[in-house]
């Protein structure tokens, strides 16, 4: 490594170079681990006895609680915030919107037949326009 003629230069350049050493050093053995590793072979999917389309997701309250709510257009239709379960499975939910500065917000109670979690959000298989009519 070359000298540096500034001191407050080695000072600053020194840590930085130790920090993105190990960093780089750990994601090639870790990249290097996943491919030696074998593929395990992964169940078929349940299928519904008399159909073809695949079994819908169990969503539990605990999972979608919270969430924001998107329509199929990409448009925020508002925030989860009630899940109303019957006989352990999620019935409908209450989803508020954001309304202008804590006023003027409105409930919409949402089938969960319309509803899939997706990552840390969850859509709707209808616009968000249409998804406003279903107000409390």
């Amino acid at each position: 490594m070359r000298q540096l003629r500034h001191p407050l230069l080695a000072t600053l350049l020194v840590p930085v170079a130790v920090l993105v050493g190990p960093v780089s050093a750990a994601s090639q053995t870790a990249s290097t681990a996943q491919s030696t590793s074998p593929p395990t072979a992964s169940a078929p999917a349940a299928s519904p006895a008399g159909g073809s389309s695949p079994v819908a997701p169990v969503l539990a309250a605990k999972d979608i609680q919270g969430l924001d709510v998107f329509g199929s257009d990409g448009q925020q239709v508002g925030k989860i915030a009630k899940v109303n379960m019957t006989d352990g499975a999620v019935k409908d939910v209450e989803v508020q919107s954001a309304g202008f500065l804590g006023f003027f917000s409105k409930t919409y109670l949402l089938p969960a037949e319309k509803i899939n979690k997706k990552g840390g959000r969850v859509e709707l298989s209808m616009t968000s326009e249409q998804a406003r009519r279903f107000i409390k």
